[in-house]
């Protein structure tokens, strides 16, 4: 601060000789203000005033001089001498720039809470910043007060008129960032945050802040990436390192994940939180028997931790065995005052056993209490007890079921959805439209929602017929137009999702969906090969840890002949979607063409287990045949 008024000293006693027609100075009064000026650089405050007071006295009025004494006042640490001399300054010429500035300064700083002084700081901040508009730090001072006192719509404009003039200001994109989620534009914030974090990767506030969006958004991969700057940064800061190993967790990177927490847990043995990370990553990884290992380990030291108990019961569940993951799941309903979301997973869970054990009344009994959790449609557990009368082909029930839901949350895409098929199944096809039409009015995630449930019940007419009536008001909707394609596609008229797929991608050409399904469907036709690859390859560029993308590049480039390529995408693929039936038996159908009957046969196998489509199932059973009796064969030769 007093390097900065030193400055203004210079240019003060500048601007005092050049206005010497002026006020009339003569050479002893310019003598006397240097020597003021070297007296009050010295800390000679008393005598720096009298000599400014001596000069003064010729020309009262002169604001420089008013202005230089309030400057030493405040050197002297004289501030309510200071703030009078200042407000004489500014009374007397409201342009000076730096008087208004240094007055609404020192306001500000005796404000405290002050909501009357904070308001006149905020005049000659303001007039400042209008009298000079490349001052940030004072626009930043205006708009942080702004902030305060709970005007953010007069902060978003200050910020938005210093973004203009400085848009490469970290400081600046991050106050309008949280400006911006004050005023609820919280999804304009993030591109801001994002130059922030571009003009420095280690700036915490905006990356903490980005990460709750990310977060939010389910966009786990990029909250991951967002730390490594800052691990980088700081290698010894395990906290990030777990952070960032959650991330990769949660965001379907368990090889990443498994890494990160088998070094951490390594490095600190009786870490036993990352051990249970890394015994959910194995369960990803499908390496049961070693996750099954940990978690046993974990339970025996904790045998009431509940979410242990329920991660190591979702484990179960994967493996199909289903009568040691329902013992689980009981055993974590017994533990007293239970947080009601695991009493709802566990009651969810169990509910998903009965079915799959065939014991459908059962699984009604147990989903009914739990349709609705903390007043929100729980969708897994009306999914489940709909698809357990649907086994009965009791679609009567299952519209009575879902009705109230959907007269009580009619906005809600999965109820809206799955009401729409069972009133097709139980014959009301009638009732079934009026229903889709108006669940289509709550936008465009309603209509694909129905649109699919139409395809489920064997209605792909239906499905067409609604998405192009919703086109007639969103025409340039892309989500509408692939759901478009995808009926069309799935109805058989290849022809025309192939058209509407290639209009899609006229208008939108990285549109990663649309590049992906008609990758495929070539793929899956034997034609636009190489097209069909490029597209692919597009898709996979844009979201690398995609599995069902890197399954279909791997199916066109089988299709193509290309056997190594291939096998690598393919074998990505299961690593990314280890549960998938279809990815599997690609990856078989590539090993049978190169000989490899055996590893073939193990993985049709292993697709059986994953609930594979009925056409599907048929097609490997007859996959599985003949891969055995190729195997039979092989051997009798040998």
């Amino acid at each position: 601060m007093k390097i900065m008024k030193k400055v203004l000293l210079l240019t003060a006693v500048t601007l005092l000789v050049g206005s010497a027609a002026v006020a009339q100075q003569t050479a002893a009064d310019s003598y006397d203000f240097l020597q003021a000026k070297l007296a009050a650089a010295e800390g000679k405050f008393d005598q720096a005033l009298k000599l400014l007071d001596k000069v003064i006295a010729k020309d009262p009025s002169n604001p420089v001089l008013l202005f230089e004494r309030a400057s030493t006042l405040i050197d002297a640490g004289r501030s309510d001498q200071a703030e009078t001399e200042l407000r004489k300054v500014v009374a007397e010429k409201p342009d000076f720039y730096d008087a208004q500035r240094f007055l609404g300064r020192m306001l500000l700083d005796h404000a405290g809470i002050n909501r009357a002084k904070a308001d006149e700081a905020l005049e000659h901040l303001r007039a400042a910043f209008k009298l000079n508009p490349d001052d940030l730090s004072t626009g930043m001072a205006v708009s942080q007060i702004y902030i305060a006192t709970e005007r953010p719509a007069e902060a978003e404009k200050i910020l938005a008129q210093m973004l203009e003039r400085a848009p490469d200001q970290r400081a600046i994109n991050y106050n309008y960032a949280q400006v911006l989620t004050k005023l609820g534009r919280g999804d304009e914030s993030k591109q801001y945050l994002e130059h922030a974090i571009l003009l420095d990767p280690t700036f915490t506030p905006a990356v903490m802040q980005l990460i709750d969006i990310y977060q939010k958004e389910n966009q786990w991969d990029k909250a991951a990436a967002l730390l490594q700057p800052m691990i980088s940064d700081d290698p010894t800061n395990v906290d990030l390192q777990k952070q960032q190993a959650f991330y990769y967790l949660r965001g379907g990177m368990p090889d990443k994940a498994l890494a990160a927490f088998k070094a951490i847990s390594a490095a600190d043995p009786k870490d036993t939180r990352s051990q249970f990370y890394t015994a959910e990553a194995l369960s990803d990884l499908e390496r049961y028997d070693e996750a099954d290992k940990i978690y046993r380990h974990l339970l025996e030291q904790t045998p009431n931790d509940p979410e242990l108990l329920a991660s190591f019961g979702l484990s179960q569940n994967a493996q199909h065995k289903y009568d040691e993951a329902a013992k689980l799941f009981r055993q974590l309903l017994a533990i007293p005052q239970l947080p009601d979301n695991l009493q709802t997973l566990a009651n969810t869970q169990l509910a998903y056993i009965a079915m799959q054990k065939g014991n459908y009344d059962e699984a009604i009994l147990i989903a009914k209490p739990i349709l609705i959790f903390h007043d929100k449609p729980n969708s897994q557990a009306i999914n489940i007890a709909l698809e357990a009368l649907k086994k009965q082909k009791k679609y009567n029930e299952a519209v009575a079921l879902i009705q109230p839901i959907v007269e009580q949350y009619a906005s809600d895409p999965v109820a809206n959805a799955r009401y729409v098929e069972m009133l097709i199944r139980a014959g009301d096809k009638e009732k079934a439209q009026q229903a889709a039409l108006t669940g289509a009015k709550f936008g465009t995630r309603n209509t694909v929602s129905i649109a699919e449930a139409f395809i489920q019940a064997g209605d792909p007419k239906g499905a067409i017929d609604l998405v192009q009536e919703a086109l007639k008001s969103k025409p340039d909707e892309p989500d509408l137009q692939f759901a478009l394609g995808s009926a069309y596609e799935r109805s058989g008229d290849k022809k025309a999702a192939e058209r509407v797929f290639l209009q899609l991608l006229d208008k939108h050409p990285d549109n990663a969906a649309t590049l992906n399904y008609l990758g495929y469907m070539w793929a899956e036709a034997g034609v636009n090969l190489d097209r069909a690859a490029d597209m692919l390859n597009k898709a996979v560029s844009s979201e690398p840890r995609n599995g069902a993308y890197i399954d279909s590049l791997g199916w066109v480039y089988f299709q193509q002949g290309k056997l190594d390529l291939a096998e690598k995408y393919l074998s990505d693929a299961t690593r990314l979607l280890p549960r998938d039936a279809t990815v599997h038996q690609h990856l078989a159908d590539v090993l049978a063409k190169r000989g490899d009957y055996v590893r073939a046969l193990s993985l049709y196998r292993k697709a059986l287990t994953m609930d594979p489509e009925p056409q599907d199932e048929a097609k490997i059973r007859a996959k599985i045949a003949d891969a055995e009796k190729r195997t039979q064969t092989a051997a009798q030769r040998r």
